[in-house]
Formats: C-alpha cells, sequence, structure tokens
C-alpha cells in the first residue's frame, strides 16, 4: 500500500514538474532513509552529477567536453552502491567513464580515450586484456574479433609472442574471452601421401592452385600442400574432413598418370641442351654422345616448306621405347630442348635433376686495369777516322758498331764522285751514304784534307736519347659463370715467315702469318659458395717495337703476358701480376791502345750508355652480377659514362650516344632501377639535366 502511495505521489509530482516548465530538466532524488528513488526526465548531465555526488558523498571531476541530458526511471528504492552503479552505467549509455584518481575523487570523460588512460571503476569498467594464443596466428585472431570491439575499444596483433591486446568494457571482454576460447582450437591433422606415378612437385603445384580461394593466391586455402621430393609424397595439414575430400582427387591424378605416354619432352629456359645431355646419359648409363658446338641439324628443303631432323646416334634409335626399357635421352637443337624415353620414375628423376640445373645463372663482370711506366735513355759519343792514299784508297780507318753514324758508307758516298756518271755503282754508294745520314741522331760533324801525297777525314757523332711512356689500358669484358671470355683490342700485324725472291726463279713467294698485337684478355670466373671468385685469368699486352735492323724488315714485338689463376672476393680489387725491369748498359769501342792515352784517346773511340726502366702492374676486379637489375645498374652507368665524355668534349650539343638510341634503335637508353620506395613518374626516363641543344638548319 505504501508503494502504491509512492508511485502516485512520484507521478504527481511529475505531472507538476512537466507544468511549470522550466524545472522539467531538473533531476529529482527521492530520499527514503538510507534509500533513494531515482527519477531523472531529460535532466542535463552535469546537473545529474551534481546530485549522485550530494547523494553518494563522493567527488566528481567533470572534463570540459562533458555535455548532454539523461533519463533514468527508478521504481524502486537505491542504496547507494545501487545508485553509484546505476550511474556508472547511465554515463557509458552516454559515452563516458569514470576514472579513479590518486586523490580519492572521480574523473568522469569521453569514452573515445579510454584506451589509452588507466582502467575504470565498477562492473562497467574500461580496462584491457591480453590473450595469449595457441593454435591460431595473432593476426587472424585480430581480424576476427575486432568487429566485436566497441567504436571506443582498440585490438593490437602481436605476432612476436602470438597473441592479442583488446582494450574495451569488462563485459565486452568477457564476450571476446569465451569467443577466442572457442575459436583458439588446433582441429588441424597431418596426412602424407605417397606417389606412384606422378611427380610430387607438380601435383603440388595443381593442388594449390584449385585450393587457392576465389580472388586468392595459391596456397591460401583451408589445406596446405607441401611437396617432399626425396620420398615423392605430399604432406597434406588442415581440416581432417578437407584433407578427406583432397585425397581422392590426389588418387586420381597419380592413377591417370600411370598409363600416360613414356617418351616426354622438356624444354629447357636457361641451361644448354647439347651441354645436358651428357650429363644425364651419364646418369641414366646410355652411352654419352659426343658434343659439338658446330653440329647442325641434317635438314631437307622443298617446296616451301622445310623439315629438320635432328642427328640422333645409332645407340639411341636402336629400338622403340617398350615398359621397363633402359631410358634413352636425346636433344633437339632447333628448340633446346631434350626427348626422354623412360619409366615414369626415371622420368621424375630426370625431370628434378634438369630442373636443379636449369637455373639462371650469374655474370660476372671483369674489369682490368694495365699500368706500364717505361724510361729509356741512351747516349753516345764517338769519333772516326779515315786515311787514304794519293789514288784514293784507304789506307786505315777506324769503324765502331755501337756508333749510329758508320763512316764507311759516308766515304763511300764522297769516293764515289770519282766514278763515271754512268756506272751504277755511283748511284748506290750515294743512296746508301744518305741513308746513313738520315738515319743519324743527334750531333754529327766531319771534316777532311791532305796530309802530304794523301787524304784523311773523319767524323764525330754525339747524341743523347730520352724516351717515356705511360701506358694505361682498361680492358673489362662481362661473362657468364664459369664460363671463358675473350676480349682483344689491336691490329693483326703481318710476320714474314718465309720467301724466295732470287734473280731467276720462276716463282717467287713470300709467306706471312698474321699476329694479334695489342691487349688480349682471357678469363673464366667461378663463382663460390662464400661470394668469392675464383678466376683462371691470361692477360697480354704486345706492341711493335720497331724493325730488328736497318736493312731488314723483320719486326721486334714487345710482349707481356701473365696467366695465373686467383680467389678475389666480389668487388675487390687484386694485383694479378707485375714487373719491375732496369737495365744499364755501356760499351766501349777503341782502338787497342791508341783509345786508352788520356785525353787524346777519346779521338780513337766511341762509346755508348743505355738505360731503361720498366714497371708494370696488372690490377683485376671482378663484380658478380646477380639479378637483372643489378645488370641495369651497370648499363646505366656505363652509359652515362660515355655521354658524359661527349658532353664534356662538345657541350651544348646532343650526344650522339642518345641520337643514335633514339633514332636508330629507337628505344630508351638504360636507367638504373630506383630504389625501393622511390617511385618515377609512368612513361618518364631521367638520364640526367640536358644541356641546350644545338641543331642544324635543316634539322
Amino acid at each position: 500500500m505504501k508503494r502504491s502511495n509512492r508511485s502516485v505521489l512520484a507521478a504527481v509530482l511529475g505531472a507538476v514538474i512537466a507544468a511549470q516548465g522550466p524545472l522539467a530538466a531538473t533531476p529529482v532524488l527521492a530520499q527514503s532513509g538510507e534509500r533513494q528513488t531515482l527519477n531523472v526526465q531529460g535532466a542535463d548531465i552535469r546537473a545529474f552529477i551534481q546530485d549522485v555526488a550530494r547523494s553518494t558523498g563522493r567527488t566528481f571531476i567533470v572534463d570540459p567536453a562533458v555535455s548532454g541530458t539523461v533519463t533514468v526511471t527508478s521504481d524502486r528504492a537505491l542504496s547507494r552502491a545501487q545508485l553509484f552503479e546505476v550511474f556508472l552505467s547511465t554515463l557509458r549509455a552516454n559515452g563516458l567513464v569514470v576514472t579513479p584518481t590518486s586523490s580519492g575523487a572521480w574523473r568522469i570523460s569521453p569514452a573515445q580515450g579510454a584506451a589509452q588512460g588507466p582502467s575504470t571503476v565498477g562492473s562497467e569498467r574500461f580496462s584491457t586484456e591480453v590473450f595469449q594464443l595457441r593454435n591460431i596466428d595473432a593476426a587472424s585472431a585480430a581480424e576476427t574479433i575486432r568487429p566485436l570491439v566497441g567504436p571506443q575499444g582498440q585490438v593490437l596483433a602481436n605476432p612476436g609472442a602470438n597473441s592479442v591486446v583488446v582494450a574495451d568494457f569488462a563485459d565486452n571482454l568477457a564476450r571476446i574471452r569465451s569467443l577466442i576460447g572457442r575459436i583458439d582450437v588446433d582441429r588441424t591433422g597431418f596426412e602424407v601421401v605417397t606417389l606412384q606415378n606422378s611427380s610430387a612437385r607438380e601435383i603440388a603445384a595443381v593442388l594449390q592452385s584449385v585450393l587457392a580461394p576465389p580472388g586468392g593466391q595459391p596456397g591460401q586455402g583451408m589445406v596446405t600442400v607441401t611437396p617432399v621430393e626425396s620420398s615423392n609424397s605430399i604432406v597434406l595439414r588442415g581440416d581432417p574432413s578437407a584433407m578427406a575430400r583432397i585425397r581422392p582427387l590426389i588418387e586420381d591424378l597419380d592413377r591417370r598418370a600411370e598409363s600416360a605416354d613414356d617418351v616426354k619432352v622438356i624444354f629447357l629456359q636457361h641451361a644448354n641442351a647439347e651441354a645436358l645431355l651428357p650429363v644425364l646419359q651419364q646418369i641414366v648409363g646410355q652411352q654419352v654422345t659426343a658434343a659439338s658446338a658446330n653440329a647442325t641439324p641434317a635438314a631437307t628443303r622443298g617446296g616451301s616448306g622445310e623439315t629438320a631432323a635432328a642427328v640422333v646416334p645409332a645407340s639411341t634409335t636402336a629400338a622403340a621405347p617398350v615398359p621397363g626399357q633402359r631410358a634413352t635421352i636425346a636433344r633437339f637443337p632447333g628448340a633446346n630442348a631434350l626427348v626422354i624415353s623412360a619409366s615414369a620414375d626415371t622420368q621424375r628423376m630426370l625431370s628434378e635433376v634438369i630442373r636443379q640445373l636449369d637455373q639462371r645463372r650469374q655474370q660476372v663482370l671483369i674489369e682490368a686495369i694495365v699500368v706500364e711506366l717505361s724510361d729509356n735513355a741512351v747516349k753516345e759519343l764517338g769519333v772516326q777516322w779515315l786515311l787514304a792514299g794519293e789514288d784514293g784508297n784507304p789506307i786505315g780507318l777506324t769503324n765502331y758498331s755501337n756508333s749510329a753514324t758508320p763512316l764507311v758508307p759516308i766515304a763511300g758516298g764522297v769516293g764515289s764522285g770519282q766514278l763515271e756518271e754512268d756506272n751504277p755503282l755511283r748511284e748506290q754508294l750515294q743512296n746508301l751514304a744518305l741513308n746513313t745520314l738520315l738515319g743519324a741522331n743527334g750531333f754529327v760533324g766531319g771534316g777532311g784534307g791532305s796530309i802530304g801525297n794523301g787524304l784523311f777525314g773523319f767524323i764525330i757523332n754525339a747524341a743523347k736519347t730520352d724516351e717515356g711512356s705511360n701506358l694505361l689500358q682498361t680492358p673489362s669484358l662481362m661473362t657468364l659463370d664459369n664460363e671463358e671470355a675473350t676480349i682483344l683490342v689491336g691490329q693483326e700485324v703481318p710476320i714474314t715467315t718465309g720467301e724466295t725472291l732470287l734473280d731467276g726463279n720462276s716463282n717467287p713467294f713470300r709467306t706471312t702469318q698474321r699476329q694479334d698485337i695489342g691487349v688480349k684478355l682471357i678469363v673464366r670466373p667461378q663463382i663460390n659458395a662464400g661470394g668469392s671468385i675464383t678466376l683462371f685469368l691470361r692477360q697480354e699486352v704486345s706492341s711493335i717495337n720497331g724493325v730488328l735492323t736497318n736493312s731488314a724488315n723483320d719486326l721486334v714485338l714487345n710482349k707481356r703476358e701473365l696467366e695465373t689463376t686467383l680467389v678475389v672476393d666480389d668487388g675487390d680489387i687484386a694485383v694479378a701480376g707485375g714487373l719491375l725491369d732496369q737495365n744499364d748498359r755501356m760499351s766501349v769501342d777503341k782502338v787497342p791502345g791508341l783509345g786508352d792515352i788520356p785525353y787524346v784517346g777519346a779521338l780513337f773511340r766511341s762509346t755508348s750508355r743505355q738505360r731503361g726502366r720498366t714497371n708494370l702492374m696488372v690490377f683485376i676486379r671482378p663484380t658478380i652480377i646477380r639479378s637483372p637489375a643489378d645488370a641495369q645498374t651497370l648499363a646505366a652507368d656505363r652509359w652515362g659514362y660515355m655521354r658524359q665524355q661527349q658532353l664534356n668534349n662538345a657541350p651544348g650539343v646532343e650526344p650522339s650516344l642518345d641520337e643514335m638510341m633514339r633514332d636508330y634503335m629507337r628505344a630508351q637508353p638504360p636507367v638504373a632501377p630506383e630504389a625501393p620506395g622511390v617511385t618515377a613518374p609512368v612513361g618518364e626516363v631521367v638520364i640526367g639535366p640536358l644541356p641546350p641543344v644545338q641543331t642544324s638548319a635543316g634539322g
């Protein structure tokens, strides 16, 4: 009866408050001893907080962002604890949370930033919990529970510890905890399927493609397929019911392969069929076919069609393939393909060997620097005498072999003036004397006169020659791993090996042999497992030094040759070899006795001193080109270097390299790939800043 009277009284008070207008937004807390009845209709939330603070004796700190109205109706009296819980639920319904402070007060703030703050209070508290996962990964679990978290909550996956961190209200955390307990269950199983006729790798690729979800990538299905090549088996991991549906498919594919043809054609991607054929023949015990780089298929042409048949050894065509026959392997050079006639097991084994060998081979760039510094110095000083009688016949003379200007040819030319003009010997002596003077170096002087009834003459020759050279050569070449490569930059010089040019010979001839002169580099790199490179190297530098003698056409060649094997790390510079040579030569030709007389003896001798020094060093730098991007970077670097040289020679003029690439090849110059994270505009090729281009009037 009392409760009914209170209800009627509350209804009357509510009607009165509604009629008063301005008092409608005022909270109403009817007290009854220690218990209170809560009836709030559209009250300002700040006033509601103030009334609750007065009723519960608590201190609240209200965030400036707290605003709005609340409506709460209670048909029974509430204790202070119950009133506080209803107060917390009311605030949560309005997007607010209550956080205790160290001073004993309570802070009321919006729930949007609750995940970054401390835990709140009450049954509606906002807290954070870490869920440790055992069977599923953290990323997939986070994606599953993220839609269940409120807008103010957060979900973070920790892949390292395989856990999920969730920040939300306590009741929602309990629901998420129950959900994770039901999904974090290991229902996967393992099964091994051994194949009899098919290849494990081939069947695994088919299954991964079939099991892929729509729009997904192979390998993302409910069942994981892993091939085991050593036992030709497939390992299945996933839900037992899903694996049970897949097993009949595997058995059906393996059974169909049993009736397949015993002949298989394998097209190679990178390897050479001619080089691979002897290896496979040795594996199966077949007679090895001799490889021939110049072998070509026998071809018959008729009409408009062409027919080519590969030359196959007799042992490979002795009989038609039958089950159980020994494997037979042949190659088709026109398509770089191998033809295998064998059982299914042998075909699988050979296919796996071919797969491992048919890989893109790495390349090696070999850069060499050949530096040769030489310095030659020659000093000559000599005096030659000639005494003749009244009739011109020589009585005595001195002639030295180390002298560049011998006296005898000159004396012969002087004496030829006494011969008749039509005498052919006169012209020969004069030409010989002229050639001797033309070949003289330094100072040449002489004189003559009469002594009684006789004649005398002398020649003084003094010369000093200094020669220096600085030879710098940089050959470089690119080659495949374990493949020999050769580069030659030079000339082919004819060397006479024999001749017959005598008078009266009816068949005069001269035989010559051409020899390569220049810079020659032969190298075979071998990339080791640790990243080092073993170089089998032969470096040759040759040049023409001149003729052997003045009267002969035989050539003297300078040759520097180095042949060695060395190990160099990728990108390092190594000294392949060197030569430090110093030669000092001194020769003295003199008249015995007279040449030793002090002071006067210099008139009866000829001295020659030669000094030569040669410093030669060969530097080698190998670089491994592992990918197409490395090759493109190298090409762009070398292209830019040559292009810059043309720009330095002719500033303001378009380099001819760009012109040839654009007009002749109709392609873009090589450009280094962009660094990760850097994106270039599509269709643009940046070479570098171009100077103003000068064009001709007709262009």
